[in-house]
């Protein structure tokens, strides 16, 4: 495989994480759990469910990667997978981000961009 193959693949793992993720915000939005007595009805949203759906893609992929690569060169990788959430929840989900936030985020890119290299 190239040197690029890890990257790709665990990129793709991050986006249907990610992707998960949202899903499960979006329907906690329109269900909010409250406790046990409306679980069944938060785990029923289909926005839940293709989350999971998502999630197991995503964990099948994982799986794939690690009886590829190292360990030591693609689970640092996936922190990719924070700036991503956090950039989705701003775009999305209209949340704010404080200025040492920001900071967090270039940090993780940059370490992304060394690990990457």
């Amino acid at each position: 495989m190239t040197q690029m193959a890890p990257l790709i693949v665990v990129f793709i793992n991050v986006l249907l994480l990610v992707g998960g993720q949202i899903l499960w915000k979006l329907a906690l939005n329109r269900t909010p759990l409250t406790g046990l007595d409306n679980l069944g009805a938060v785990l029923m949203q289909p926005y839940l469910l293709l989350g999971c759906l998502l999630y197991g893609l995503a964990t099948l992929l994982w799986f794939f990667a690690l009886s590829r690569f190292d360990l030591s060169r693609i689970y640092p990788l996936q922190s990719i997978a924070y700036v991503l959430g956090a950039l989705c929840g701003l775009i999305v989900f209209k949340e704010t981000f404080s200025t040492s936030q920001w900071m967090g985020l270039l940090l993780l890119v940059g370490g992304v961009f060394m690990l990457a290299r």
